[in-house]
């Protein structure tokens, strides 16, 4: 029983400083990071590691990354229970542009496309348990994140995979115009090319077809004869023997 009672007061002991840091956190402490919780539930718990890496980069043409994935510059800081922190005061976030950042560790576990912006600054970047495609390795699964303060504006972003299909999260597709990255102020980009079945290549299949019945129908009239006057023939004489005997009977 004492052991028991032991254990109770250090599980809520933990779970009174996770609470505790997450309320601190979003009261932004320290304004010039962002934090990440790591994942723990059941089917995309990120299990021993020791580094986690925060990567950025500008969306669109014009931008690119800050630093190289998993580069010495992307390190988080570890701040126990879970948590951990990325100073991006080093960056310099545009009004007019679209950034997204994706936490990951060193055993190729990450975090889905996430969009960001400077009101994201202090905020806490969490997973729900959701997992979806990698839209750079359709063959492969990434675990869902969101921000805790900022997730009614800011959204994992829609993206077109590597197998061509749209990954969209959060249904932040918008279908009236182009294809939105993140927030409802996100940059459009050019919708993939879809390959639609030309008449030219129907007709083509519907003669194709055609042309196999017609050459069935043909082959079917040398069977008929081939098979058909043999067997009336036999007929006919197997007729002609009955009536044959059956005379010879009588006489």
């Amino acid at each position: 029983m004492k052991r028991l009672f032991c254990l109770v007061l250090a599980i809520f002991v933990l779970m009174l400083s996770m609470c505790t840091f997450s309320a601190s956190a979003q009261e932004s402490t320290n304004p010039d990071c962002i934090y990440f919780q790591v994942p723990t539930q059941a089917g995309v718990a990120w299990k021993n590691f020791s580094i986690i890496f925060c990567h950025i980069w500008q969306e669109g043409d014009e931008g690119g990354d800050f630093f190289a994935w998993q580069a010495k510059g992307e390190r988080c800081t570890d701040l126990g229970n879970g948590y951990w922190s990325y100073d991006i005061s080093q960056f310099d976030f545009k009004e007019d542009a679209t950034y997204s950042v994706i936490f990951s560790n060193e055993n190729g576990l990450q975090t889905y496309n996430l969009s960001i912006t400077s009101d994201c600054k202090g905020d806490i970047v969490y997973c729900s348990g959701e997992t979806c495609v990698n839209p750079v390795d359709s063959e492969k699964q990434c675990t869902v994140a969101r921000w805790m303060e900022n997730n009614e504006k800011v959204h994992p972003c829609a993206v077109f995979g590597s197998d061509g299909t749209l990954v969209d999260p959060d249904g932040v597709f918008n279908s009236d115009a182009d294809l939105k990255w993140g927030s409802s102020e996100g940059v459009s980009i050019e919708m993939p090319e879809v390959k639609v079945l030309v008449e030219e290549e129907e007709t083509e299949a519907v003669t194709e077809t055609l042309a196999t019945a017609q050459i069935a129908e043909k082959q079917a009239v040398p069977l008929f004869v081939i098979i058909g006057i043999p067997c009336a023939v036999v007929a006919v004489a197997v007729v002609i023997l009955v009536l044959v005997l059956s005379k010879r009977k009588k006489a």
